[in-house]
């Protein structure tokens, strides 16, 4: 009876170090993850932010995508070299966002204004075009008296 437990013992601390060495074998890993979840959010927020203001990020979406599944197959270097591509572009294009966002603005506000001087000009120049057509047909009239 007192061999069995023992044996029994021994068999439990030798299964408890298995799964603490497992553990500790897949803390890196779930570690490097989480420094892919931060970086890819971070750059996903950025990214947004550029969409915010008017860019084309379709470019950005795919990289990003692309690296998580590389990550995901196991290609951690695919996925660095597809981040950093990323990054690089989303700096890029963090250069030229503040001018594109401004020429959104000018464009909206530009048509805003012709939009609204639309009706004022039916109301001004209708009535006189009308005028000046019905009084060009009707030049050669002679008018006259009974």
């Amino acid at each position: 009876m007192f061999v069995g437990s023992v044996l029994r013992s021994a068999c439990l601390t030798c299964l408890t170090l298995v799964v603490l060495i497992f553990s500790l074998c897949a803390l890196p890993i779930v570690s490097a993850s989480s420094d892919l979840d931060g970086e890819v959010g971070d750059l996903v927020e950025r990214a947004s932010e550029l969409y915010s203001k008017g860019l084309d990020i379709s470019v950005i979406i795919e990289k990003l995508n692309s690296a998580i599944v590389s990550y995901e197959e196991g290609d951690v270097n695919e996925s660095n070299r597809l981040l950093g591509e990323a990054r690089s572009l989303i700096e890029n294009m963090g250069t030229i966002a503040d001018n594109v966002y401004f020429t959104n603005i000018v464009l909206k506000a530009i048509t805003v204004g012709v939009l609204a001087t639309i009706p004022v000009l039916v109301y001004v120049l209708l009535p006189r075009l009308y005028l000046y057509l019905w009084y060009k047909s009707r030049k050669k009239w002679i008018v006259s008296r009974w």
